[in-house]
């Protein structure tokens, strides 16, 4: 089994899937558009918990940095 976020998309950001290219884009953080998972995903996204802790936390602080 595997663990995973599912959360919204910040506040005015309209797709899904142009907000996780962008954080692919600018900070190298993978996440899963909701709008995969079909209409009702879209306006969130997906983040798999399968890397170690420590690498997962790097990638909290740099969407906490990209969010601030």
């Amino acid at each position: 089994a595997t663990f995973y976020v599912w959360a919204g998309v910040p506040k005015g950001v309209e797709n899904s899937k142009d907000w996780c290219f962008k954080v692919l884009d600018e900070i190298a953080v993978w996440m899963i558009p909701g709008s995969m998972y079909g209409k009702y995903g879209e306006g969130y996204f997906r983040i798999a918990l399968t890397h170690p802790a420590p690498r997962l936390q790097e990638a909290i602080e740099r969407l906490r940095n990209l969010l601030s």
